[in-house]
């Protein structure tokens, strides 16, 4: 019995050494493989032991070379700064939250008619916000819109935009109707 014991004892430290080895070996990293970023991740790609880079296959070989002289393989820069011409667009929502504090209602929850007002109250104060946002905002996507005819988009991202257009339009015009209408 003591022998079984012995013996078990045994191939429980050589299981838990191998397993240890084992964890230490494949965190490693190894240089002879690499995985291209636009491959499938079950092809792995060989770097060849001595590069000989001709000017027909250069642009086949950019990868690997940056992979050997341990420079990244895309190049990530700050996204350029705007244009003089162009302004950083920030919503008058984001400047205004900044500025003050949503109306909390004080009043009692049991009386039905004056926590009904405040919330009338609320909801036409959306309305009026929406309407007067909506001139800006149209503005910013005509303008949009003009670059990217410019520009040569397709003609189905021209007409959603024109679609978006249209449509800020229509509800501006509603919205003021429900405004201006007697209760």
């Amino acid at each position: 019995m003591n022998q079984i014991k012995l013996v078990l004892c045994i191939v429980l430290g050589c299981c838990i050494l191998w397993s240890v080895w084992w964890l230490a070996n494949a965190t490693t990293y190894t240089p002879s493989t690499i995985v291209l970023p636009n491959e499938e991740l079950s092809q792995v790609t060989q770097l060849p032991s001595k590069p000989s880079v001709t000017v027909a296959d250069a642009s086949l070989q950019a990868p690997f070379n940056a992979v050997q002289t341990k420079q990244p393989l895309f190049d990530h820069q700050q996204p350029s700064k705007p244009q003089p011409e162009e302004t950083l667009y920030i919503p008058p929502i984001a400047e205004k939250s900044k500025k003050t504090v949503q109306p909390q209602y004080s009043g009692d929850f049991d009386d039905y008619e004056e926590y009904n007002d405040f919330l009338l109250e609320q909801e036409t104060s959306l309305k009026r916000d929406y309407v007067a946002a909506v001139d800006k905002k149209v503005e910013r996507l005509s303008h949009l819109l003009q670059k990217g005819i410019n520009a040569g988009l397709p003609e189905s991202q021209l007409n959603e935009a024109k679609e978006k257009i249209a449509a800020l339009r229509k509800m501006k015009q509603h919205l003021e109707k429900e405004l201006n209408a007697p209760f």
